[in-house]
């Protein structure tokens, strides 16, 4: 299972659901809607600053990934935002074994 950083920002509509006790505006159907797509949002945070909520999800691929926050958005809780792919310790030892093979004069560090 993939795991995406996603940083987006909530609607005035979903901030009226959150201050009327309505949590499951933002955390119910994040939830639901992450499994439809095969997935699962590990943790979340609202936070200040460009973005105001911030969460981890799981997804089974890039294109699960998009689904879910394309159906987030059209469903009106999210607006801008941007996602990050994020590589296990496993999958960047692998990308830097990969990268080594082809490098040639390449120093062998690791992050």
């Amino acid at each position: 299972m993939a795991q995406y950083l996603w940083q987006t920002s909530l609607t005035s509509q979903t901030w009226e659901g959150i201050m009327s006790k309505d949590e499951s505006v933002i955390y119910g159907e994040l939830g639901a809607t992450a499994e439809s797509f095969g997935g699962s949002v590990t943790q979340s945070w609202v936070a200040f600053g460009e973005n105001d909520f911030i969460a981890v999800v799981d997804m089974p691929d890039n294109e699960s990934m998009a689904a879910f926050v394309l159906a987030m958005t059209v469903k009106g809780y999210y607006s801008q935002g941007k996602t990050t792919v994020l590589l296990s310790h496993e999958e960047t030892d692998r990308a830097l074994d990969r990268a080594g093979g082809i490098s040639q004069g390449a120093d062998d560090r690791r992050i």
